[in-house]
């Protein structure tokens, strides 16, 4: 299949690398069906891309990345992807991560889903500058 976004220009995939979100993401719901693109000018951070929406694409980068532990302390399932949304500015000390509502990829059945967390210790703007690998050099 091909698709255009605004980003990446064409993209030819396969209907089984496509995200369904029967929800949508918070903000975006009546946006369902997303790919995770991996561009390697944009490490360690991914994209995920809109289906249907040409313009639509949020950064995203593994939450373990920015807090090590993160997976194993609030996630026990296995078969997942997690990703977090970055708020990515000019100026990279402004940037931020959340980690509050991460994004989970069930492997299996290629759903997903923007989860909040019920916790006060993680925040929805965490300073990119915690991340534990460079950033864009």
């Amino acid at each position: 299949m091909k698709w255009h976004n605004v980003q990446f220009g064409e993209m030819d995939f396969e209907e089984k690398h496509v995200v369904y979100f029967p929800e949508g993401i918070i903000g975006f719901e009546d946006c369902r069906k997303f790919l995770v693109v991996n561009d390697e000018s944009s490490d360690p951070f991914s994209w995920l891309v809109s289906l249907d929406d040409r313009e639509l694409s949020f950064p995203v980068i593994d939450p373990s990345l920015v807090q090590h532990d993160f997976s194993s302390q609030f996630f026990k399932k296995e078969n997942v992807t997690l990703f977090s949304v970055a708020a990515i500015k000019n100026d990279l000390a402004q940037s931020t991560v959340n980690l509050k509502s991460p994004i989970v990829i069930n492997n299996t059945d290629r759903t997903g889903k923007q989860v909040v967390l019920d916790t006060d210790v993680l925040n929805i703007r965490t300073p990119l500058a915690q991340l534990s690998v460079p950033v864009l050099e």
